[in-house]
Parts: C-alpha cells; sequence; structure tokens
C-alpha cells in the first residue's frame, strides 16, 4: 500500500489543534492508516482505494470529522478563471483527455512544497497507473499567457528546456537523456506524435507524461497555480484534479475553473459538485451487526463528512464530497459507517449455526505440500491472481485462453491466471540483482474455463517451485517434485512430454490415478530471456486436488 510521510506538527496545524502523538496513531489506525512516528514524522500506510488520503491535507480532513473536530461534508468555493485550454484534435488517438485549474492566495512553505511534490508522486504512482492513465503537471500561472493549447508535435519538433535542465531538447533527446524521459519512455516510444501542452506564445508547460518545462516552474514566490491532468482515462484525470485541488483548498488557496475547449464539446473543470448514494439503514445494520436508529447512522455519516440529504423509510441519502472516488457501491457505504461507529467497539459474537467448523480438506494439502518445499529450502511468495496475456501466455511460448475482466483498471491486469509459473518468473525477476541460487514457490489458486461451471470458470488449486542458478536442472527439479508427491502420499509416473516453456528432453509429466497432474523441467532460454533472467531457471507446477492425493487426509 502506499506510504507517505506527513509532518506532525503541520499535520496538527490543519486539524487546528494538537492531538498527542499515542493518540493521534491510535486514531488514525481506526480510519484504516497505519501510522508509525518518527520524531517529528509521521509514516502512514493508506489504504489503495483512498487515494484522497495521499496528504497530509487529505488525512486532516478525515480525521477532523473523525474526532468530532469538524462534521459533515467539506464545501468548496470555486469562481471562474477565465482561463480556457483547446484540445487539438491530433491529441485524440494518443492522450484524448485533459482536466485544469487554477489556485490563487498562494503562500508556498517548505511543508507545502513536500505536500505537493508527494501527492503528484503518489497519484501518479496509484490512481494515475504510472502516468499510463493520467499524468499531473503544475506550473507558476504568472509565467505563462492563456489561453492553452494541448496539442501535439514530432518526436524531433519543438526544442524547450525541459524541468532541472540548463539546455534545450526535442522530445526525443528528453527521452533519450533526461532521468524521467528514460523512466517514462515506453508510453510514448511508439507514438507518432508526441502530446503538448503551450501556451499562446507557444512556451512549452510540458510534455506529457514526461516532464514540465523549466520556464513554468513553481517557486517559493508563486502565487497563483496552474494545474493539469492529461490521460487516456478521464474519469481518472478528473479525479486526480479534483483531489489536488481540494486538498490545496484546505491550505486556504482559493479555487478557480478553467474551461476545456473539445473539438466537439466545453467542459469546465474541476467539477466539485457532491455525489448523491442511498444507504439503506436495515442493510448497514444487518452487515455490521448494529442495531442503529437512521438518526444514529446519519450521525456516523456527518462524522465520515457525509451530508444527509433526506432520511426516510429507514433510507438515508446521502450526498458524498467530490474527492471521494472510491464510492462504487452501498456497501463502500457501509464500510465507512462501520469505522465511524468504531472497529474497537465491535462486541464479537458466535454465529448461530450449530454446526463446528474445520479446516477445508484442499487446505490440509495445501498446507503439507508447503512444509515440504519449505523444508527444501524453498521460500513462499504470493502473486496476483490477475494478470495479462503477455505474460500469462506469450512470454511462456504458449497460447490459450483465459477468464477476462470486463473492466480492466489497468493494462497488467486483465485476465485470471491459467496456471502460476510466470507469476514465479516475475519473482526472480524482481529479485534479479540478490545472490544465487534462489529458490521459490506458491500455493495458491488459478482459474480455467469451464462450460459446465455456474460462472463458466472454477477455481483450481496449484502448486508451483522454481529455482535460478547453478542447481537449476532437471535431475534436481525432478527430486524435488517427486518429494512434493511422495509427502502427498500419491502414487505417481512418470512421463516423457513436451511443453513450449521447457528445453525438449529435459521435461517430464507425472500421472497420478490415470490423471496428468504437473510437469517439470528446465525452462526454455526464450522464456528465461523474455523475462529479463541471466541465469539457468528449473521449475515444476502441480495440481492439488484432494481426490488425487489420499495419503494426506489424515493430516490436520
Amino acid at each position: 500500500m502506499p506510504v507517505i510521510t506527513v509532518s506532525y506538527p503541520d499535520l496538527c496545524e490543519l486539524l487546528g489543534k494538537r492531538v498527542e502523538r499515542k493518540h493521534l496513531c491510535e486514531r488514525l489506525a481506526m480510519l484504516g492508516i497505519e501510522a508509525e512516528a518518527a520524531g517529528d514524522e509521521l509514516k502512514l500506510e493508506v489504504a489503495h482505494n483512498r487515494p484522497d488520503l495521499l496528504s497530509p491535507e487529505g488525512v486532516a480532513r478525515a480525521l477532523r470529522g473523525f474526532l468530532g473536530l469538524e462534521l459533515g461534508m467539506p464545501r468548496y468555493k470555486i469562481g471562474a478563471s477565465g482561463v480556457t485550454v483547446e484540445v487539438d484534435r491530433r491529441v485524440k488517438p494518443i492522450r484524448p483527455f485533459i482536466a485544469a485549474g487554477v489556485v490563487t492566495n498562494v503562500k508556498l512553505t517548505d511543508e507545502i512544497v513536500a505536500s505537493l511534490m508527494q501527492v503528484q508522486e503518489k497519484l501518479h504512482a496509484s490512481l494515475c497507473r504510472n502516468r499510463r492513465k493520467g499524468s499531473i503537471g503544475i506550473y507558476d500561472l504568472d509565467t505563462i499567457k492563456p489561453p492553452m493549447r494541448y496539442t501535439t508535435t514530432l518526436p524531433d519538433g519543438l526544442r524547450f528546456v525541459p524541468l532541472d535542465f540548463d539546455r534545450e531538447l526535442t522530445p526525443a533527446q528528453i527521452l533519450r537523456e533526461h532521468p524521467k524521459g528514460v523512466e517514462y519512455a515506453p508510453i510514448v516510444r511508439d507514438w507518432p506524435r508526441y502530446p503538448l501542452l503551450v501556451d499562446s506564445r507557444d512556451t512549452v508547460l510540458s510534455l506529457p507524461p514526461i516532464i514540465n518545462s523549466e520556464d513554468t516552474r513553481v517557486t517559493s514566490r508563486t502565487k497563483r497555480l496552474f494545474i493539469d491532468v492529461t490521460g487516456q482515462d478521464e474519469r481518472v484525470v478528473n479525479q486526480a484534479l479534483t483531489i489536488l485541488m481540494t486538498g490545496l483548498a484546505e491550505r486556504g488557496f482559493k479555487l478557480q475553473s478553467v474551461m476545456i475547449k473539445y473539438p466537439d464539446r466545453r467542459v469546465q473543470t474541476p467539477d466539485l459538485r457532491p455525489t448523491r448514494h442511498r444507504l439503506s439503514v436495515r442493510a448497514a445494520n444487518e452487515l455490521i451487526g448494529l442495531a442503529l436508529k437512521p438518526s444514529e447512522m446519519a450521525k456516523i455519516a456527518r462524522r465520515m463528512r457525509y451530508d444527509v440529504a433526506s432520511a426516510k423509510g429507514g433510507v438515508l441519502t446521502l450526498l458524498a464530497p467530490p474527492y471521494r472516488s472510491d464510492l462504487i457501491h452501498e456497501v463502500d457505504l457501509i464500510e465507512d459507517i462501520a469505522i465511524g461507529y468504531g472497529y474497537d467497539k465491535l462486541e464479537p459474537t458466535l454465529p448461530k449455526v450449530v454446526t463446528v467448523g474445520e479446516r477445508a480438506s484442499i487446505e490440509r494439502v495445501s498446507e503439507r505440500a508447503r512444509r515440504v518445499l519449505t523444508g527444501l529450502g524453498f521460500m513462499e511468495v504470493m502473486t496476483y491472481t490477475l494478470t495479462n496475456p503477455r505474460e500469462n501466455f506469450e512470454l511462456m511460448r504458449v497460447s490459450g485462453e483465459a477468464a477476462e475482466i470486463s473492466n480492466p483498471v489497468s493494462e497488467e491486469y486483465t485476465i485470471l491466471r491459467t496456471w502460476l509459473l510466470p507469476g514465479l518468473l516475475g519473482v526472480l525477476r524482481a529479485n534479479r540483482r540478490h545472490e544465487l541460487p534462489q529458490r521459490v514457490f506458491e500455493v495458491g489458486d488459478v482459474v480455467v474455463l469451464d462450460e459446465k461451471a455456474e460462472t463458466g470458470a472454477r477455481n483450481v488449486r496449484h502448486v508451483a517451485g522454481a529455482i535460478i542458478g547453478e542447481e537449476a536442472n532437471f535431475t534436481y527439479i525432478k527430486a524435488v517434485t517427486e518429494a512434493v508427491l511422495r509427502e502427498l502420499g500419491a502414487k505417481w509416473e512418470v512421463v516423457a512430454m513436451e511443453h513450449p516453456s521447457f528445453i525438449p528432453g529435459r521435461v517430464a509429466g507425472f500421472i497420478c490415478d490415470g490423471e496428468r497432474v504437473g510437469f517439470t523441467g528446465e525452462i526454455h532460454p526464450e522464456v528465461i530471456a523474455g523475462f529479463g533472467l541471466e541465469h539457468p531457471v528449473a521449475a515444476f507446477e502441480l495440481i492439488l486436488p484432494e481426490e488425487l492425493y489420499g495419503g494426506a487426509k489424515g493430516n490436520r
């Protein structure tokens, strides 16, 4: 989860009250924010679904309600700046969306500058998916002459001085020579033209999503800010701008809107109107295990920075502040009610059932497989169930079908994995700078398509292991695989087979009770190179249905 650093004195100033460190950390924990104090600094671990808490301003705003210092929904006044951004048709196929705003009455301090840089960085990494879905630019408005134009340039087109440089570069040179250009070049490298934001004098503001220009740098003397967010997801672009500007408003700065002129429409940004949500008091009580009256629940909602528009027939109509981009379902509101009530106040109760629980049989089999591999010197890892066709199929030199995500939030996570080995190779890639050999394993579910299943797919438990280094050979990994099968109580047969992910002649399959349960061998050099590895890799993967491993049934 994202971790931010906050100045304790600055946070107390934003709260308008000094709160003792220990008590502050306890209250933050109840809000779902893990806090660690180190002198005058607090390190806060924030949930991924709350990008509005990625700044001290956002944290203080939530705390003021939770501590009862300020109830209800924050409201932000916004005037018209008169600034416009004209959007060129040529940006549509590459990075089509932009939102912008103006902040005046700015008084920058070291804490505010640090906060602004941090929230920009954290939003880029989380909500904006490493700048692919959105990227933020912040400029000194007094160095710019509106109107602005969001247009494009050729790779060897308009030259400008990028931030922290002292000479002009073309966009192509920036991708090769500037640290940010090198880091984010993969986003734009294949585009025939690059996005560019300029003012009426053709002064370059930025080359989104790479770097701002030195000419528009924000300094301690800056009194007015111009903020833009460009990207390929209009929802993310608007959310990022709203979070930034409402955070700055918590400092007492004044907000102004900007008119975005697309070729076919006009949009005023940011949109700071509240969103309306329905909350069933009965559903919330049943899910949390409480018996709150509508008036009591409304009071808690106000502590969580909602306004209550109406309360009729056991249903609350809540107004949520514009920065709450995480509210998708009624369950999200119920979670906030539980937080506002206090998890520390919830009393555990036994469920009203007459049965006695025990571990599922597949968990007993999984635990035995874990113990075997741990005893053999392997380290357990956990990788994401979500992946993408390139890692799951292409890099492994195989083809196939997988359960797809209907509305993926990232190109990296578009399908459900069909096996574990790609994830293990990804772990080895992330640790390729560490000493060898490395031994890793995972026990987890994969998802296979099944027309007979109610959902068209079903979960299957697998175990997989991999070793990289000089010991990574067929003899070693076959012995490891057989050790796992032996400890599971299986009776197996080794058979010859071919697999595109493995070196021909150095791979074998395993049969149990007439069923193929897995394979083992030395990974093909093309797969190794595709994952950016430089040393031999040997690996295995087995399915773990209990009926194939009778010897593990009695182990509890």
